[in-house]
């Protein structure tokens, strides 16, 4: 799934000559994965990205199942270790009554931002 992001993201910016300030991103529970990676990624590179949408996002993917305080090392969607490194807006939306990633995943991703606005 990150090389599809990224694919998509190439497409953008090589293809239909988009900036990364024109892009926001969404990612909705699993994909708030990738959508996350992408953010953090472009603000290392300098270029971040315009904004991000997650609906339902998971902390990470291992933690949806146990509640772990910390990353296993092969969890495939660490959100919350990528999150301190995103540089955009994040807008966050999730269902308190949400049945399969908890509401305090939403709330503890949004404390893990960096707290720009």
């Amino acid at each position: 799934v990150y090389a599809d992001i990224e694919a998509a993201y190439a497409y953008l910016l090589q293809v239909r000559k988009i900036q990364p300030e024109e892009i926001v991103l969404y990612g909705r529970s699993l994909g708030s994965g990738p959508s996350c990676y992408l953010a953090s990624k472009t603000a290392r590179e300098g270029r971040s990205v315009a904004g991000v949408i997650l609906q339902s996002p998971l902390l990470s993917a291992f933690r949806v199942a146990f509640n772990f305080r910390f990353t296993m090392v092969w969890d495939k969607f660490p959100n919350v270790d990528y999150a301190p490194y995103i540089r955009c807006p994040v807008f966050i939306v999730h269902g308190t009554q949400d049945e399969v990633v908890p509401f305090y995943h939403g709330q503890d991703l949004f404390l893990s931002l960096q707290q720009c606005w």
